[in-house]
């Protein structure tokens, strides 16, 4: 008789690791693609800036943008492991803008991240032009003015050519940020 009991216990968890490679195999697919995973609970924050998905034998950490019922897609942080993994977003940044002698402090998340993105991507090596700075970005110690009219980024005595995109990118978030 224990021996059934515990062949019959041997074959349950068999089945439970099986289906919890299963699951860990798909979910890690869709979190990987930027959709939710499905085979999972759904354990959202007091203050809803953080939602955390418990599978078997792994969990999915989301830090969310605006609420926990927006798109899977639009987080600013996820990460996928073990039930024992710890997952904090890394300390926010911050960019200084300076435009018409006032000074605008950039604090979110995307805003940062595209401005970023623009400034360190940016291949600076043509000489300076002629044009006039228009704003002052202050990023990492880093010193970038950006001359509208020849559509460059200044840094340091090299510039870099911008895109209209990237530049309309810019103004709008200084836009947004008065």
């Amino acid at each position: 008789m224990k021996k059934k009991i515990g062949i019959s216990l041997v074959i349950v968890l068999m089945i439970v690791l099986m289906i919890g490679i299963v699951t860990n195999y798909a979910d890690s697919g869709r979190v990987t693609t930027g959709h939710e995973p499905q085979y999972c609970v759904k354990i959202v924050a007091k203050d809803g800036s953080k939602v955390t998905y418990w599978g078997l034998g792994y969990k999915v950490i989301r830090y969310v943008g605006v609420s926990p019922n927006e798109p899977f897609e639009s987080n600013i942080g996820v990460k996928m492991g073990n039930w024992l993994m710890q997952y904090n977003l890394p300390e926010p940044k911050t960019i200084t803008i300076e435009v018409n002698g006032k000074t605008i402090e950039i604090t979110n998340y995307n805003d940062v991240c595209d401005l970023e993105n623009i400034l360190e991507n940016s291949k600076y090596e043509a000489p300076l032009c002629d044009g006039i700075s228009t704003h002052r970005i202050i990023f990492n110690d880093e010193i970038y003015d950006i001359k509208e009219s020849c559509k460059e980024i200044q840094k340091g005595d090299k510039q870099a050519s911008i895109t209209e995109e990237d530049l309309n990118t810019i103004l709008q978030i200084v836009e947004k940020n008065q």
